[in-house]
């Protein structure tokens, strides 16, 4: 797992499992976690979050490449 959000797509979609995981780090983050479970959870939440924001980026970036081709097919460019 990486630090920082990688600028370069990853043409990756997250795969189902890990939306499952972090789904289910959505629903333990909701109650009150045992103190000595914080700072996993905390890892746990940082990590979902690279994960969640690297996978967006890739959809906008794809969304983006996708309107250029359709403006370009169509000749609205």
């Amino acid at each position: 797992m990486s630090d920082t959000t990688d600028t370069e797509a990853r043409r990756v979609q997250l795969e189902a499992e890990r939306v499952d995981e972090i789904r289910l780090l959505a629903s333990r983050l909701g109650g009150r976690p045992d103190p000595d479970e914080v700072p996993r959870l905390l890892a746990d939440a940082r990590s979902a979050l690279v994960d969640l924001l690297a996978d967006r980026d890739d959809l906008v970036r794809a969304n983006a490449e996708a309107g250029e081709a359709l403006a370009l097919w169509t000749g609205a460019v």
